[in-house]
């Protein structure tokens, strides 16, 4: 954890710049995306199941059953591959950059958007794992701020543990004394 000591706590009020030190940086982990996965796997796993039975079990009877046999099992399996694809594609194009000054949130598979928010704009910051995450080992953060385009950030898929999430609240805390907006009230 990156701790400042209380004598080199900037006093609020200052004009003195904060230098800018990294928190984490990177890609969400392919884990939060666990449950998407999953239920994209057990889809083509149906569907390769339906063409065994409709092709081992009966008999071609007409053209409804080679629809019912082929077609509609092989657009589920086109469907399921898409989909993972996606989920797989869309994660590794959003990117995290958390630093004491400010979080930068990057996202979008073909038009990019760049999201900045200034950590003095927190009010709360929420740490959730459920079991499941807890045993894939990813974390997720919620971040409830004062800005009015975006006033809950979910950062999924960060790494397991706390230490994500304390940096942060110290670096907010301290984002909040450096502006003297400690007792600000909305």
């Amino acid at each position: 954890m990156t701790e400042q000591p209380l004598s080199q706590a900037p006093t609020p009020g200052s004009d003195a710049p904060a230098e800018e030190s990294l928190i984490w940086e990177g890609c969400p982990k392919w884990q939060a995306d666990f449950n998407k996965l999953s239920l994209t796997v057990l889809i083509a796993i149906g569907a390769i199941v339906w063409i065994i039975l409709f092709m081992v079990k009966w008999p071609a009877g007409g053209t409804i059953g080679s629809i019912f046999k082929i077609y509609i099992p092989l657009a589920l399996l086109v469907f399921a591959a898409g989909w993972f694809a996606w989920i797989r594609v869309s994660r590794r194009n959003q990117r995290f950059k958390i630093t004491n000054l400010n979080l930068e949130y990057e996202s979008g598979v073909f038009n990019k958007t760049i999201q900045n928010l200034e950590m003095w704009r927190i009010k709360d910051i929420v740490f959730h794992q459920t079991l499941g995450e807890r045993m894939l080992g990813v974390t997720r953060v919620e971040l409830i701020t004062t800005d009015p385009t975006t006033p809950i950030i979910i950062l999924e898929g960060l790494p397991p543990g706390r230490r994500v999430f304390d940096d942060i609240k110290q670096a907010f805390l301290l984002a909040k004394q450096r502006r003297n907006i400690i007792g600000y009230v909305d």
